[in-house]
């Protein structure tokens, strides 16, 4: 039996959606390497610390891509990709708060984490 249903438009949504999330996810990500002079500034960090801030991301953001996607594969990718936004918008609110180099560590490990799973779950919600 042949359906006569058409498409909808919500695939578009979706597309445009997944763009825009992958567009603010790389700004978001790159954005602290032209606030680093200000940062530095403003707590005192040498660039050796500052290399501790970018590391923690990086870790964070290693460590918990995997487990970011396998937790769209059980949740679903929505769920997930809603959770991580949130995550990392608070995290990325928090860093602005920062008053020293172990709480700007624990903020961009944290960042790191909640973003982690945004391109695996943006790939299976394809």
């Amino acid at each position: 039996m042949e359906s006569t249903l058409r498409p909808t438009r919500t695939r578009y949504g979706v597309i445009v959606f997944a763009v825009m999330l992958g567009i603010i996810h790389y700004i978001d990500r790159v954005c602290i390497s032209k606030a680093r002079p200000f940062i530095q500034q403003d707590l005192g960090f040498d660039d050796t610390q500052m290399g501790y801030v970018f590391s923690a991301f990086t870790l964070a953001y290693a460590l918990f891509e995997i487990p970011g996607g396998w937790l769209g594969d059980k949740w679903g990718p929505r769920r997930v990709l809603l959770r991580v936004v949130m995550f990392w918008s608070v995290f990325t609110a928090a860093t602005g708060y920062a008053w020293n180099l172990a709480s700007m560590i624990v903020c961009r490990f944290l960042f790191g984490a909640g973003e982690a799973g945004g391109f695996p779950n943006i790939a299976k919600m394809f």
